[in-house]
């Protein structure tokens, strides 16, 4: 790695480097006939794969889409979506991926600030599509499947002559604001985090065979998410294979797949893990094959490692996690077996090309971490002053940690208001502004509670206009009309005594959590 220029900014990157991600579809073409993408009864192998990136970017095309347009990709896991990200990076637009479980309210914001020239859409997904946008459905992609035995297209991969720094992503994140921001990630910062990737993992191109066995990846996350799109990155360089699952995560399915695909590493959220734990097909099923298992996306406890260990014997050197966000591109550290028992706590050691700094550290070291680092965004989409990241490169992470002197991280709490429920963060500014909006509330907090499955939940402390003015149940249901399921609070405090404040009148929430009453309360 050497010093550089990234995007108007000091910091590091590989030196050898491609500069455009669409790069890996020509490493795709090492792989050929293996099978790259499994769900259900269907597997595509890397060729398939090619002719279906060829016919969807026929398509997009054919519908008018051009260099730096927005192509929003709002429909569940599938081979489809995958081969649309892709046709979409060759025809040099910029993909927006949607969150499969965005109300109609959320998906036309985010159409109202990314603009995309198309949608594609599957049908669970095609009713919350804004009225007046082209829509493609992800069926009839898969209707226009090329010939079977042409060669894939050359067209597409390669560097080109289009600047690195051009954008390839849009990623949303509840972030702190009430809507969920943009996020873009430009060809630059998806190379440089597929990079770090290979890296840590010691599977770059020359480091591979032809006839290596291929890892098999299991992905329960949706690929709206920076850890899933991840995992469809590396396979086209490393001849690996990923199994996606049939409709929404199920431990019993997903247990099964892992022994029917001889599934070799799962990476996902501690949730996830600890169903699959809990389920009682964990100790029937033969597991031997499962290698790896990393887990982030919300915190991680030593114990859950411990008990992953346990249940899935071939890990014992291959448990770790990661810590990562959206807006630092996907992975700032990673750490698996013996690394994180030695540093208990830890999230793993920061990875190549990442800088970190820890601002006014308390006595334990403990401070805002911001980190730097080639994968990050350059800003987020329509918020060209937003604060988040300086003109220096430096992200502002929202979190609290320290960094010891080997370079590990540790992640000790949030400066940011932010609720990780499974895995997906939640602005309680979000949830407050609707609740807001109930002719019923007079004034609302919401805070995350600690669960022992979700990690936290949604809590919505509510003071009513006048006693029951609406149950918890009137405000749910007018809040499933709005939000996405997982920001819908989950708990209510229903009350007629005004919410505890500052003297500069700001609300304690700190105060609400720990008044928090053990049963739902409807107000006297």
């Amino acid at each position: 790695m050497i010093p550089t220029e990234i995007h108007r900014h000091p910091g590091l990157a590989y030196e050898i480097r491609p500069r455009r991600i669409t790069a890996v579809l020509d490493e795709a073409r090492r792989w050929g006939d293996r099978p790259f993408i499994t769900q259900g009864r269907r597997v595509l192998t890397f060729d398939d794969h090619a002719r279906m990136v060829d016919d969807i970017a026929a398509q997009l095309r054919f519908a008018g889409v051009r260099e730096r347009d927005r192509v929003a990709i709002f429909a569940a896991n599938s081979p489809e979506w995958v081969a649309t990200f892709f046709a979409t990076l060759a025809v040099g637009a910029v993909v927006v991926p949607c969150n499969g479980w965005w109300s109609a309210e959320e998906m036309a914001h985010a159409c109202e600030v990314v603009e995309p020239s198309i949608v594609i859409s599957d049908g669970r997904c095609r009713e919350r599509v804004p009225p007046g946008l082209p829509v493609l459905l992800t069926a009839d992609l898969a209707a226009g499947g090329g010939p079977a035995g042409r060669a894939p297209s050359p067209v597409y991969g390669g560097d080109g002559e289009q600047d690195e720094d051009d954008p390839a992503v849009i990623l949303f994140t509840a972030g702190t604001t009430s809507f969920p921001k943009g996020a873009t990630l430009s060809h630059r910062a998806l190379v440089s985090n597929l990079q770090t990737l290979l890296v840590v993992s010691r599977k770059l191109p020359h480091q591979i065979g032809d006839d290596i066995a291929p890892s098999v990846t299991l992905v329960g996350l949706p690929l709206f998410h920076i850890g899933a799109i991840q995992l469809i990155l590396v396979p086209p360089m490393t001849g690996s294979q990923i199994v996606f699952l049939e409709g929404r995560f199920d431990p019993g399915a997903v247990l099964e797949e892992m022994e029917t695909h001889r599934v070799t590493m799962f990476s996902g959220v501690p949730t996830m893990m600890e169903r699959l734990l809990a389920h009682p097909d964990v100790a029937r099923r033969d597991l031997a094959s499962v290698r790896t298992v990393v887990l982030g996306g919300s915190p991680v406890d030593d114990s859950l490692l411990e008990r992953v260990r346990r249940a899935f014997p071939g890990t014992h050197r291959g448990v770790g996690q990661t810590y990562g966000l959206t807006e630092a591109g996907g992975l700032v550290s990673t750490g698996v077996g013996a690394q994180i028992a030695a540093h208990p706590g830890s999230s793993g050691r920061l990875v190549p090309v990442v800088e970190a700094r820890v601002d006014d550290p308390d006595a334990s070291g403990n401070g805002r971490l911001f980190i730097r680092s080639p994968a990050a965004m350059d800003g987020y989409w329509g918020w060209p002053d937003d604060p988040t990241i300086d003109a220096d490169g430096w992200l502002d992470t929202g979190d609290i940690g320290r960094v010891d002197a080997d370079g590990y991280l540790y992640i000790t709490g949030r400066a940011k208001e932010v609720i990780i429920r499974g895995g997906e963060n939640i602005a309680p500014a979000r949830v407050e502004s609707v609740l807001a909006e109930h002719p019923a509330v007079a004034e609302v907090a919401v805070v995350g509670l600690p669960d022992p499955d979700l990690g936290e939940i949604v809590a919505a402390a509510v003071t009513l206009t006048s006693t029951g003015a609406a149950s918890s149940s009137d405000l749910e249901v007018y809040a499933r009309g709005r939000l996405a399921h997982f920001a819908v609070p989950q708990r209510w405090w229903l009350r007629t005594e005004p919410l505890p404040t500052n003297d500069a009148g700001k609300i304690l929430k700190h105060v609400l959590v720990a008044w928090w009453p053990d049963q739902e309360q409807a107000a006297a």
